[in-house]
C-alpha cells in the first residue's frame, strides 16, 4: 500500500513513476466494476465519473489528506462512490429543474401548458366513440335476456316490442343461456 501511495504521489513530479498508468488501471477496474453492479444507471456517465475520481486521487492535497497508506484502496473507493453521488445528485437536480422550468420561465405560463386540457382530443373522442359502439352492441345482445328475465315478460311480448319473430325471440335466449352455462362452467346439455 506505501508503495501505491508513492506511486499515485509521483504523478504531480516532473518523472512519474513508470508504474503509475499500471495503478491507475487497476483502481479504474475496480470502479467499472463496481459502477457496473452498484449503479447501472450511470450509463455513458460512467467513464466521465471514473476519470474525475482518477484526477481526485492523483490530486496532491487529496493525497495528503489519506492517514493511513494501508487503507489507500479503501479511501480511492469512497472518492469514487462519492464522484457518483455527485453526479446523480446533479441529476436529481437537473430533472428537478426541467420538471418545474428554469427560474427565469413565467411560472404561470408553464403552470398553464402543463395543465391537462378540459376538451377531449380528436383521438380521445374516436376512441370514446369506439367504445360506445361496442357497449351499444354487447347491450343489443342483452335486451331480450333483460326483457325476459328481469322484466318477466312472455316471448310474443318481447317479439311484438321489439319487432322480431317468437323464433327470433327464442333462438336469442337459447343463445343466451347456452353463454351463460359456458360462463358459470355448467357442461354442454345441463339445464
Amino acid at each position: 500500500p506505501e508503495t501505491i501511495v508513492e506511486i499515485l504521489k509521483s504523478a504531480s513530479s516532473p518523472a512519474p513513476d513508470a508504474r503509475l498508468t499500471e495503478v491507475l488501471e487497476a483502481f479504474r477496474g475496480q470502479w467499472l466494476a463496481i459502477a457496473r453492479r452498484k449503479y447501472p444507471s450511470l450509463g455513458p456517465d460512467t467513464e466521465d465519473t471514473i476519470q474525475n475520481s482518477l484526477v481526485k486521487l492523483l490530486s496532491a492535497d487529496r493525497l495528503a489528506s489519506l492517514r493511513d497508506a494501508a487503507r489507500v484502496e479503501a479511501w480511492a473507493r469512497s472518492l469514487f462512490v462519492h464522484a457518483v453521488l455527485d453526479l446523480l445528485r446533479d441529476r436529481r437536480r437537473e430533472f428537478g429543474r426541467r420538471v418545474i422550468g428554469l427560474p427565469e420561465d413565467d411560472l404561470e405560463e408553464l403552470l398553464r401548458d402543463r395543465l391537462p386540457s378540459a376538451a377531449p382530443t380528436p383521438e380521445e373522442l374516436a376512441a370514446q366513440g369506439e367504445r360506445l359502439e361496442i357497449v351499444a352492441r354487447c347491450l343489443e345482445k342483452l335486451e331480450v335476456p333483460r326483457l325476459r328475465f328481469v322484466k318477466g315478460l312472455p316471448e310474443k311480448d318481447i317479439a311484438a316490442r321489439l319487432g322480431l319473430s317468437r323464433d327470433g325471440v327464442a333462438g336469442k335466449l337459447k343463445r343466451f343461456r347456452k353463454l351463460l352455462r359456458s360462463a358459470l362452467g355448467e357442461p354442454e346439455g345441463s339445464k
